[in-house]
């Protein structure tokens, strides 16, 4: 196999992108519903396009939940998958959204894409978590409504911490990570 100095560069940087979705993860395992783990792989994404960004997401996802200090997702295999394709999705939709933000140059445009954007895979995230519950357990029936009543105070806060998270440090570093990649001469594609 035959790859280009500029493939190896971007497999590098996939790579050490994944490891840095998995630092962030553990070192903000404790503090609950303080997450960076959504933005950094949708950064990931808008930095090296919606294909390598789904895979470096999935690949750090799957490595930090297995890793999880709390406990780790590889107990329960449908929580595991669904956190791994839920952040898969950020990474995808990262690759996706980039090009977008691009054409704007309005700070109040892009800070309400990232606001959006976190607010919507932050639902998915915390509505997909809430149904492994009742898939794993079998009992489909009124068992999903109960998680998410359940969890609401959490779910609450996460979507709220996120949606900050999104929209105030977002533009900035989304601004950061394509300034870097024309520098290094990596623009993503």
């Amino acid at each position: 196999m035959d790859l280009t100095l500029l493939e190896y560069r971007r497999l590098s940087l996939m790579a050490l992108w994944s490891g840095m979705l998995v630092v962030v993860g553990l070192v903000f395992a404790f503090i609950p519903n303080l997450e960076l783990v959504t933005l950094t792989a949708f950064l990931g994404g808008i930095a090296l396009g919606p294909r390598r960004g789904l895979i470096l997401a999935v690949v750090g996802e799957g490595l930090f939940s297995a890793m999880n200090p709390i406990g780790s997702g590889l107990g329960f295999p449908i929580l595991f998958l669904m956190q791994i394709f839920a952040i898969g999705l950020a990474g995808l939709a990262g690759g996706l959204v980039g090009p977008l933000l691009e054409k704007f140059n309005s700070p109040l445009i892009h800070s309400l894409v990232m606001a959006g954007c976190g607010l919507l895979l932050t639902l998915i995230y915390d509505l997909l978590t809430a149904l492994s519950l009742p898939l794993s357990s079998g009992i489909i029936e009124g068992t999903l409504l109960g998680s998410v009543l359940a969890g609401m105070a959490f779910f609450v806060l996460h979507l709220v911490s996120n949606t900050l998270l999104f929209a105030i440090f977002g533009p900035g570093l989304c601004h950061l990570v394509q300034r870097q990649l024309l520098i290094h001469n990596l623009r993503s594609i």
